[in-house]
């Protein structure tokens, strides 16, 4: 009986001795378990870290309109003078940009004030009716004005050389140095005819006589076969040599005037004539308030057309594109005289000053740095009628 007692006290004892180690192996197995779980938090916390890292990334809307060669919209990708100014900026403040185009600087600029746009940059004006308009502008970036371009002339050169020869502009200055040269002539003849050998008492040979003195000082290299003995001769003699420096000099500026008449067009040539400009840009401003026919056209090509077709005579616009549309047709456009204003084209912004001075700050930082002269040189060679 008691050999049966044990026997059953050791049948439980084994009984339970294997529930406590299933119970046992059970739990070390699920106690790892909680290692995972860290694991997964802190992967989880990574992630989010790196999602709030992209966010902070700030995306700016920015509006640009092709102007060459500010801007030029032929690929997906805009390119240009102004595009890469913006781009160095972009990269050192930390923006990413989503670039928005439009088909006029005007409609841009309006859609800057709605809101649909943060900035706006191409070849935009910096004027006082824009900042007028609620329309902040950033430190310029290029300076330079606006410029008058006609139909290149088509004669030849030497064609247009030989017509001016007999012009009255051309023999003005001949004519006035003669005349000036007859008058001396006349007077040291006057005083030296009687007493002097050098010159005939014959009124023609002795006033002949005296034109080759006054010729020959006038171009200050006297041969000295005539020459005055008498005082007040002498003294005429002398007052000429003087005046001799003025007269030649205003004889070769008249002619160099004269060879560039042609290039020198200004409004007052142009008075009731057919001048084209870009609608609602400060060319139309401009024009408007000179003596000539202004004729507005929607695009930039329109305008450029008209000209070709000499549907206008001239055109106002922005130097710097205009330049760059003549250097590539110099047979069909030409530039005439320097720009006619001094502008300055900056990135615009809508109502926030803070962007627009951190803008403000990395353009005066590219531009001490050199990387502002540098993109400039790329895009318009050494030109010096800019910042």
């Amino acid at each position: 009986m008691r050999r049966l007692k044990q026997l059953g006290c050791s049948a439980v004892s084994s009984v339970a001795i294997t529930i406590f180690a299933t119970f046992s192996s059970v739990s070390v197995a699920q106690a790892p378990s909680a290692t995972p779980s860290s694991e997964q938090s802190a992967i989880q916390q990574d992630v989010t870290s790196s999602n709030e890292q992209a966010e902070s990334v700030q995306t700016l809307k920015v509006g640009t309109k092709e102007i060459l060669p500010f801007v030029f919209l032929e690929d997906s990708v805009p390119y240009g003078y102004s595009i890469e100014v913006w781009n160095e900026i972009a990269r050192d403040l930390g923006f990413e940009t989503e670039w928005v185009r439009y088909d006029s600087v005007q409609s841009m600029l309006d859609g800057l004030s709605a809101g649909e746009i943060d900035a706006a940059t191409a070849g935009i004006s910096i004027t006082a009716e824009r900042e007028a308009a609620a329309i902040d502008f950033s430190y310029p970036f290029y300076r330079s004005g606006l410029q008058l371009m006609v139909q290149a002339s088509n004669r030849n050169r030497w064609v247009a050389a030989l017509s001016g020869l007999f012009s009255w502009k051309a023999w003005q200055p001949f004519l006035l140095v003669m005349a000036t040269s007859a008058g001396v002539a006349v007077l040291v003849w006057s005083l030296e005819h009687r007493h002097n050998e050098s010159f005939s008492s014959h009124p023609v040979r002795g006033i002949g006589q005296g034109m080759w003195f006054a010729i020959v000082t006038l171009g200050t290299f006297g041969y000295g076969d005539v020459t005055p003995n008498r005082l007040p001769a002498r003294i005429v003699a002398c007052l000429w040599m003087g005046a001799s420096f003025f007269i030649v000099a205003d004889f070769i500026a008249s002619l160099t005037v004269d060879q560039l008449a042609e290039s020198n067009l200004s409004f007052e040539d142009l008075v009731g004539e057919k001048v084209g400009v870009v609608d609602t840009t400060t060319a139309e401003s401009y024009v408007r308030a000179k003596p000539v026919d202004l004729v507005e056209f929607a695009d930039f090509d329109g305008m450029i057309a008209a000209l070709e077709s000499g549907e206008v005579a001239a055109v106002v616009h922005d130097y710097p594109t205009l330049q760059y549309v003549a250097s590539r047709a110099p047979d069909t456009f030409e530039l005439i005289g320097r720009p006619l204003t001094q502008e300055d084209y900056g990135v615009a912004f809508r109502d926030q000053a803070q962007l627009a001075e951190s803008v403000s700050r990395e353009i005066l930082t590219l531009q001490e740095q050199g990387r502002l002269q540098l993109i400039r040189e790329k895009w318009f060679g050494n030109a010096q009628d800019s910042l």
